[in-house]
């Protein structure tokens, strides 16, 4: 089992995900800045447990979420019920989407670009981006900045959220492959103990520039962060919106 199939399965992934406000800002900024109107049909890539995806739908858009955790899926449609909102769910991996010219908008948002074990494993992911695309959609990739991250970078840290979790972590940034691996350890407000690993592929703006023109992507705008910043080398984020050039 691939990490990034372990670290979904499961109930501790859920501890550290934003909440309600947060996430709504987050949608105003994908409407925002993708111009997306009624009637314009969306898909989440990587939707989790749907965060975006139910407000987006609670706004009368119309969305389809794919994830590769069949444990996001059930989570999303759960929270989904609650509003009485019935999400189309696909679990399938980013690699192999089967659309073709269906959407006027794919976001993929929260860092879930990056994961896969290589650049061209990552192309795939862009190759099937586009080709889900119709003619001059739009493609919102919400990432970390590396240059910001290698400023801010510490091996070790913890923190304790809101709903009492201790997070304990350890990190190592791989200059010649460009990942960090990190380790990271949970203390349970119940007393449990869990521990998993990861390991992200941070691309530079150059990089992930020509990825994207290879797979007839190309770079309309990149921001700094929810707050519309411009994206500078000490922008916390890099947020790219490409459009599908043909």
């Amino acid at each position: 089992m691939a990490w990034y199939e372990e670290l979904f399965a499961g109930e501790d992934q859920l501890r550290s995900y934003g909440e309600s406000e947060a996430s709504r800002n987050q949608v105003d900024f994908v409407i925002g800045k993708l111009a997306i109107e009624s009637g314009m049909r969306i898909l989440d890539l990587c939707c989790g447990r749907g965060r975006h995806l139910i407000d987006l739908m609670r706004r009368g858009y119309d969305v389809v979420g794919v994830d590769l955790s069949a444990y996001m899926l059930d989570r999303c449609r759960e929270a989904a019920a609650k509003e009485n909102i019935e999400p189309r769910l696909i679990q399938a991996d980013m690699r192999e989407l089967s659309f073709i010219a269906e959407f006027d908008a794919v976001i993929n948002m929260f860092t879930s670009f990056g994961y896969l074990e290589s650049e061209e494993e990552d192309q795939k992911v862009l190759d099937g981006v586009s080709r889900a695309l119709k003619p001059g959609g739009r493609f919102l990739v919400d990432l970390l900045n590396r240059d910001w991250l290698m400023r801010n970078f510490r091996e070790r840290d913890w923190e304790e959220n809101s709903r009492g979790y201790i997070m304990l972590s350890e990190r190592r940034f791989d200059s010649v492959t460009g990942r960090i691996n990190a380790r990271e350890i949970t203390l349970h407000p119940d007393g449990r103990r869990t521990e998993i690993s990861h390991s992200l592929r941070l691309y530079p703006y150059r990089e992930l520039e020509e990825m994207l023109m290879k797979a007839e992507l190309s770079i309309e705008s990149v921001w700094g962060g929810f707050d519309s910043l411009p994206f500078t080398s000490t922008s916390n984020r890099m947020m790219v919106i490409a459009t599908k050039t043909r």
